[in-house]
């Protein structure tokens, strides 16, 4: 049976750490190894990590600011494993994930698979922030699993997406030569996280990475990924919409949508900036 390494990079995440690594210690295949990867974090991740008994588990302590990127990449080359799965803190892996991933795997030629992304539940409004994943071709990391010598090979993530969508720019390097297939069966499922001021922020800055993968790579690749946020800038141009746009639940939801129309207006500035610095044109 093969070695599998599961790494999940974290940073004050710790109300929802301890759900997600009893999801993946207790996966249907044995033979894998949790590389738990903490970006020097203030709250108890590290009494949650060590609260679980499990000799699966290998705890790192990033000290230096690596970024995202940096911390996947120490991750990988610290795993033992032939092959990598990477998912979220805030995630939560079903028993068979890593099995459905690894009957692929051994299967068929597969260089990556990407898996099934769904809400923990459907009671959520405009001021929870979630990942989903029906249909496949986002490539985010939180349900991504590749063969390592193919991480290797291609000099893992680009270092310069310190803060989004280095995973986006691995898979479509990854994919000029191999194949990633959409594993259905390989679900995860994403804890549903409030929004707050300061992540809405950081949601926003992250607009500055999407303009350099444009630029990297082919633009009608990108479009596939909605990485440029058409939405947004339509919610600037017509904030009345963001009432339709937006599934309102509660007076919490009310609240945010002054501050989701701020969220757009700063996305696009940094957009545009970004592509005037980039010399790329954008909208």
């Amino acid at each position: 049976m093969k070695l599998v390494s599961v790494i999940i990079i974290t940073k004050n995440q710790s109300r929802f750490l301890k759900k997600c690594i009893n999801s993946i210690v207790v996966q249907s295949y044995k033979n894998i190894e949790v590389i738990i990867v903490d970006d020097n974090s203030s709250d108890n991740t590290k009494e949650i990590i060590e609260s679980n008994k499990s000799n699966k588990i290998r705890y790192f302590l990033s000290e230096r600011k690596l970024g995202l990127a940096g911390l996947r990449n120490f991750g990988v080359l610290k795993s033992k494993g032939d092959y990598i799965f990477f998912t979220d803190s805030d995630c939560l892996a079903t028993k068979n994930w890593i099995e459905e991933g690894m009957e692929l795997f051994l299967k068929y030629d597969y260089a990556g698979l990407e898996g099934k992304t769904i809400p923990e539940h459907q009671n959520f409004g405009i001021s929870d922030h979630f990942v989903e994943n029906y249909t496949g071709g986002t490539y985010q990391t939180c349900n991504m699993a590749y063969k390592k010598e193919i991480l290797i090979g291609c000099d893992l993530f680009n270092e310069k997406y310190d803060l989004a969508y280095e995973d986006i720019d691995l898979a479509l390097r990854i994919k000029k030569k191999n194949t990633i297939f959409f594993a259905s069966n390989m679900i995860i499922l994403h804890q549903i996280v409030p929004w707050n001021i300061k992540s809405i922020i950081m949601n926003a800055r992250r607009a500055k990475y999407k303009v350099i993968l444009v630029k990297e790579h082919n633009y009608r690749e990108i479009l596939k990924f909605n990485v440029l946020e058409i939405n947004s800038l339509i919610q600037l141009i017509f904030p009345f919409l963001l009432l339709f746009y937006f599934r309102i639940k509660s007076l919490r939801d009310l609240y945010f949508l002054p501050i989701f129309f701020i969220r757009a207006l700063l996305h696009r500035l940094i957009v545009w900036r970004t592509a005037i610095t980039e010399k790329i044109l954008i909208f």
